[in-house]
């Protein structure tokens, strides 16, 4: 099992309510990609906020791709390109 710490940035951290968390990944060799899958999981409004058209990461504050693999510790910032202001 591999953690990660996650932090929302933005219009994900005030439509998400939430600015941080660490979560555990079960597979050994997680990729960005099953992080975000994991978090539109949760439901139709982390699916809608953290949709990969808008949305955008980094992995220990550098630009990161879907396929971009993790590591325990990592810190992953989400972002995303839509305003605050748009419904």
């Amino acid at each position: 099992m591999t953690c990660v710490d996650i932090l929302y940035i933005g219009r994900p951290s005030e439509f998400l309510l939430t600015t941080s968390e660490r979560l555990e990944v079960p597979d050994a060799a997680p990729t960005l990609q099953q992080v975000l899958g994991s978090l539109r999981a949760r439901g139709a409004r982390w699916a809608y906020e953290l949709d990969e058209r808008h949305v955008m990461c980094t992995v220990n504050r550098v630009p990161a791709v879907a396929s971009a693999p993790l590591a325990a510790g990592d810190e992953i910032g989400i972002y995303s390109r839509k305003s605050i202001f748009e419904a």
